[in-house]
């Protein structure tokens, strides 16, 4: 059967029940494959139920969680993994679209590279920007597209298209929430001009509405799970990154971001370049959202 793809568009307290309609109804059938595509933030397949039995499906029972997609498609998780990713996404959207105009498209992901680019790290910058969300790399190349004209898109080009497109579809929906609004501006002020980083950490099974508002508006990414902090033994945590769009404007001068996270006066020397990424010795990278909410005004 197909996959279910947009879990994550069904309301919270209906997926349990959808789920649980799969795990009777459809687990059992001989022959069918059942694969759903969600956002573990946005997802809750399972309601504990001691007197009648679990509703739902429960992770590792009845089914399995196999893959992230975000393995993949995340320039910070594997740079090598994403680039390929995207260069084979986007050959696949320009080879139909000229094709269907009968012009003849790029053989290969070399040629899309050396046709459309100034140099690979052009495309490398826009699977930087695009932070793991496909939809966001097309529109950002779009309009770097457009801004190159018939020239081929150079890094500039890729930098300009991505601030263009966050401000367009981003910045617009998270100005509007006040709140949302004025967490994101002391994110960037914490994290990006006093660290000169582009992650912070969030303990796990942190519930807060503007954190779920930014993450929803794709300008808060998750990067990685269950991290530990040197300060902090005995905690698990999660790394959120924070939306290229935020600090692209900040790039080549003095509060450009250095590296993904904080890592102290020790940090070495290869971190010195965005978005170079070590998840073994993390510093003062915890977001201390109390001192947020204290200095909001009541």
């Amino acid at each position: 059967m197909d996959p279910y793809d947009e879990w994550s568009e069904i309301p919270l307290d209906l997926q349990p029940y959808l789920a649980d309609l799969l795990r009777r109804a459809v687990l059992p059938t001989r022959g069918i494959t059942v694969k759903i595509a969600a956002i573990e933030q946005r997802s809750r397949l399972l309601i504990p139920e001691a007197t009648v039995g679990n509703i739902g499906l429960e992770l590792g029972a009845d089914v399995s969680a196999a893959i992230n997609l975000d393995d993949f498609m995340v320039f910070d998780n594997d740079e090598a993994k994403a680039v390929a990713f995207f260069k084979a996404l986007v050959l696949k959207h320009v080879q139909a679209a000229l094709e269907a105009e009968g012009i003849v498209p790029p053989r290969n992901v070399i040629e899309l590279i050396s046709q459309g680019f100034t140099q690979g790290a052009a495309f490398d910058e826009v699977v930087r920007a695009c932070e793991g969300v496909p939809r966001d790399a097309i529109h950002i190349l779009s309009h770097a597209a457009q801004r190159a004209n018939d020239e081929t898109i150079s890094v500039n080009d890729v930098r300009a298209a991505a601030q263009q497109w966050y401000q367009a579809s981003k910045d617009a929906a998270v100005s509007a929430h006040d709140k949302a609004k004025s967490l994101l501006l002391w994110i960037v002020d914490k994290v990006i001009k006093e660290r000169q980083t582009k992650a912070f950490l969030l303990e796990a099974g942190t519930r807060d509405v503007l954190i779920d508002f930014l993450y929803d508006e794709r300008v808060l990414h998750v990067l990685r799970k269950g991290m530990s902090a040197k300060d902090e033994p005995g905690k698990r945590f999660h790394v959120y990154g924070i939306d290229y769009g935020c600090y692209v404007d900040l790039i080549n001068t003095a509060k450009a971001p250095r590296g993904l996270l904080d890592l102290g006066e020790d940090a070495p020397e290869y971190l010195a370049t965005v978005p170079k990424t070590d998840f073994r010795s993390i510093r003062r990278c915890v977001l201390n959202l109390p001192e947020f909410y204290q200095g909001l005004p009541n």
